[in-house]
């Protein structure tokens, strides 16, 4: 069931993204360095914690990452606590809408279902979350930020930071900009908690380094050292906080907006999300635990998706939010593999450039599948791209995994990765739309894994391993027949614009086939597989502060393929057939 009016009455809104190792950081400039403006990192240093000097109170307010949505586990929580002793006001950002005129997507109505959850738990202390809508934008954020503390005025000010939002430098952008006006200026302390299992600090050390200049990702590599490391690295204590100082007095209201309650929710969504059960920390923590559960000794779980038994609890929106840490996930029985593949995402996220702006790394193979937008696609195109939508290919495992993803916002990762294939190889339809619908379905959807994901199906990422992957084959075993056959004899209720693609014929296994061998030899001999079988095997290199480079390539841009340079692959690309 979902959390209603009770439940969700008492909050007020935020969002971005962040989650394991930590570091707390106080942010001031070098003494030897006087009048530097907002710049690099290279500018900022960490220190104690400064004392200030007109404030009275040691008071605290913490910006809670939305994709850490717990207590227990949670450094800046704990540090806050620390630094606002006589007053704490928590608060986070929220980046995505709240117009229930139009569909919300059910990872933005599962967010909401967890905030709730822990706004319940924090109201057990006395205390409560403050939702305040914000674009994504970081200057947009620092202004929103700046807003709320001249009506709070803490001594201390927390910024809860990830791996993924670490490019934005938001604690360094707020500091800057607060120092800029009189007065007495709060403390403002950077919270790094990584989110991952793999501590931070090893990362360079779990990627190649080339002779050539850079750090060369290969997800082998990384996964080869990183489950090494894990093993022999103590992971540490998971701690908890049970008890918190009272809510901060503000001089004025904070401004924020009204969450709807569960009720309040478009059909789809609400529909979708009741299959979930409790969204929460305690349901988090029985599905992690359920993985190592057996017939004898069986964990019960709020929701119907999963069943008795069976390995695949369906945590990945839960630890997307924060409900669980990584690191809590594996000591309660997550498989390592698993986590350190969502590593593996967050880490290439947080180092290639193209990857935070939404662009191919390896741009000179964007030709590989169609780069056409939805507006640019001609009416067959458009048919191509709404079939895939709705489980009309003619490839029955995935269409029954887009269905499952209609009707739940989820599927397992083995029928994602064909159903990308299926848009972007056997379709020839540009990956950024499959990227996009994605991130209007999926329940756990994942700026860095989704972006990593859609890249590799397109040709254009880090690792296209699974190139020209069978997305056409039929089921051949008894459980892919049972869940065909679930899936396509459901029937779901779809928005209009869809409506007409449902009825449309599928097409026959012959003509699928026959689809996929001609689209294979287009890519075979456009050279694709043969590059993204290299990209593969070598890695992408990228450029790393400090190693050697290459002059006007700035770190985190992609330098090459192995030893072969980007200039040379895409002079190489060219002479290559349309």
């Amino acid at each position: 069931m979902l959390l209603g009016a009770t439940t969700i009455a008492t909050i007020f809104v935020l969002s971005i993204s962040k989650c394991c190792a930590f570091t707390g950081q106080s942010l001031s400039r070098r003494e030897n360095d006087p009048g530097v403006d907002s710049g690099p990192v290279e500018q900022i240093t960490a220190g104690p914690v400064e004392q200030i000097t007109g404030i009275e109170t040691e008071s605290c307010l913490l910006w809670l990452s939305p994709y850490r949505l717990r207590v227990q586990d949670n450094a800046a929580l704990q540090r806050s606590k620390e630094l606002g002793p006589d007053g704490l006001t928590i608060c986070t950002l929220w980046s995505h809408h709240l117009d229930l005129s139009i569909e919300m997507p059910p990872v933005c109505a599962f967010g909401l279902m967890a905030l709730a959850s822990l706004n319940s738990t924090l109201a057990g202390m006395g205390q409560q979350i403050y939702v305040i809508p914000c674009p994504v934008q970081p200057e947009d954020m620092v202004s929103v930020m700046k807003s709320t503390i001249e009506k709070i005025r803490p001594r201390n000010i927390v910024v809860d930071t990830s791996t993924i939002e670490k490019h934005l430098r938001v604690a360094h952008r707020l500091r800057d900009d607060l120092e800029k006006d009189p007065g007495d200026t709060p403390n403002v302390v950077e919270v790094f908690d990584d989110g991952l299992l793999f501590p931070n600090e090893m990362i360079e050390e779990a990627l190649g380094r080339s002779r050539q200049g850079g750090r060369v990702l290969r997800w082998a590599t990384f996964l080869g050292n990183a489950i090494n490391s894990t093993i022999d690295h103590q992971i540490g204590e998971t701690n908890g906080v049970y008890s918190l100082p009272p809510p901060l007095a503000c001089e004025r209201p904070i401004a924020t907006a009204n969450l709807p309650t569960a009720n309040d929710l478009p059909l789809w969504t609400r529909t979708l999300l009741d299959q979930w059960g409790e969204v929460s920390e305690e349901e988090a923590i029985r599905r992690a635990t359920a993985t190592i559960s057996t017939g004898k000794d069986p964990v019960d779980s709020t929701s119907p998706l999963t069943e008795q038994g069976s390995k695949d609890t369906k945590l990945s929106p839960y630890l997307k939010f924060g409900l669980l840490s990584p690191r809590r996930a594996s000591k309660l029985g997550v498989r390592r593999r698993d986590l350190l593949w969502r590593d593996w995402s967050h880490v290439a996220y947080s180092i290639v450039n193209p990857l935070q702006r939404g662009d191919a790394v390896l741009g000179h193979m964007d030709h590989s599948c169609n780069k056409s937008d939805l507006d640019d696609l001609n009416e067959e195109e458009k048919e191509r791209y709404y079939r895939w939508c709705v489980g009309k290919t003619g490839s029955k495992l995935v269409d029954a995994g887009m269905r499952q993803l209609w009707a739940t916002g989820w599927m397992p990762r083995r029928i994602r990765l064909l159903s990308a294939a299926c848009l972007t190889e056997g379709m020839n339809i540009n990956w950024s739309l499959g990227r996009k619908w994605f991130q209007h379905t999926l329940v756990d959807h994942d700026r860095a894994i989704n972006e990593v994901m859609w890249q590799n199906a397109g040709l254009v990422g880090i690792d296209p391993f699974y190139a020209a992957l069978p997305w056409e084959s039929p089921p051949s075993c008894e459980s892919d027949e049972e869940y065909v056959k679930h899936w396509l004899t459901q029937q779901l209720a779809w928005p209009s614009y869809l409506k007409k693609y449902v009825e449309l014929t599928t097409p026959l296994q012959e003509k699928v086939s026959s689809l996929a061998i001609s689209s294979r030899l287009r890519l075979k001999q456009r050279g694709s597989y043969k590059h993204a079988r290299t990209v593969s095997v070598s890695g992408v290199r990228v450029a790393w502060p400090g190693l050697k480079n290459v002059s006007g390539i700035k770190a985190g841009e992609v330098i090459g393929v192995g030893t072969t340079s980007i200039s040379e692959l895409q002079q190489l690309q060219q002479q290559q057939p349309p």
